[in-house]
């Protein structure tokens, strides 16, 4: 179990760490972050999303019961955290969408396969891609909506046109028709959607070297919202709908992961919400070293 946390904890402590240490020394400057984010953003990750929904299998998506578990859980929360935003928050409605999407986005694709392929067996690959689809074709586009503001038809047409909802959604209709990606095309485009994840961590830690990592009532509520709230909520939906055995162990741990790294990257390339997105993934990643250890111990009891 030690090593199994150590895995999946140990890189993003270690690159996050070496882009606060980059900004800090002075090795780059802060307004480095904003191309690094829009590289993540507009590239990096919408090609890994590509490669991995085009991998999955019809079936697999079309398990209604376990879709619904993830869909609750991420949908839910990113409801939950727009809405306790906008009106409790007292943040408009740009910032409260970045809110939402840092408290209901998973480290899915970064810090999902150690634990729950250690946890679970190879099998748990599922929820990370599943949940993946959801988020990005599902919450993602509605956030950009909201993000880019405008009337709702031309935003909702801008959002469909970029790439980090595009590219998963041609993957995901590949393989709805089974069409197999060329493997020359795999191989040219693997390289660039695995640094994702680590570009991804290194601009974290950038934009943290230059803000006072401290706590305040509102990131303590994200914390409460993402690591507390949406493990619960996709647990009791997931015994309420009937999930057993390795199912529902996968969309329970897949909800105590910490906030996505990919949160503050969006935020900073939107020029909205970056250094609360950034607090509250740095508080919810050290709080999810014991949240992990805890959850893999309850899921094997599930």
């Amino acid at each position: 179990m030690i090593e199994t946390i150590s895995q999946a904890l140990a890189p993003i402590i270690f690159v996050t760490a070496l882009g606060w240490c980059a900004g800090r020394w002075g090795i780059l400057q802060q307004t480095a972050s904003k191309p690094l984010a829009t590289f993540v953003v507009t590239f990096a990750l919408p090609i890994a999303l590509l490669l991995a929904a085009a991998k999955t299998r019809p079936e697999q998506i079309l398990n209604l019961p376990y879709v619904a578990t993830l869909a609750s859980g991420l949908i839910g929360i990113w409801l939950l955290g727009l809405l306790l935003g906008r009106y409790r928050g007292g943040h408009t409605w740009r910032e409260a969408t970045m809110r939402a999407i840092t408290v209901s986005f998973p480290n899915m694709a970064y810090c999902g396969p150690p634990v729950l392929i250690a946890a679970v067996g190879p099998s748990a690959v599922l929820a990370v891609i599943v949940g993946n689809l959801i988020y990005t074709l599902l919450v993602l586009p509605l956030s950009l909506v909201l993000l880019s503001g405008g009337g709702a038809r031309q935003a909702l047409g801008k959002a469909l046109r970029q790439p980090l909802v595009l590219l998963p959604l041609l993957g995901l209709a590949c393989a709805l028709l089974g069409i197999r990606l060329p493997q020359l095309l795999v191989s040219a485009t693997d390289e660039i959607g695995r640094a994702a994840g680590g570009v991804a961590l290194f601009t974290l830690g950038l934009i943290l070297s230059g803000i006072r990592p401290s706590l305040d009532r509102d990131i303590v509520l994200n914390l409460g919202l993402k690591n507390l709230l949406q493990p619960l909520v996709m647990l009791a939906v997931g015994v309420a709908v009937g999930l057993q055995g390795e199912l529902l162990q996968q969309v329970f741990l897949l909800g105590v992961l910490p906030a996505a790294t990919a949160a503050p990257t969006l935020a900073m390339a939107h020029g909205v919400y970056s250094e609360d997105a950034a607090r509250s993934v740095l508080f919810s990643t050290l709080l999810a070293i014991p949240g992990i250890a805890l959850g893999i111990v309850l899921a094997a009891h599930l």
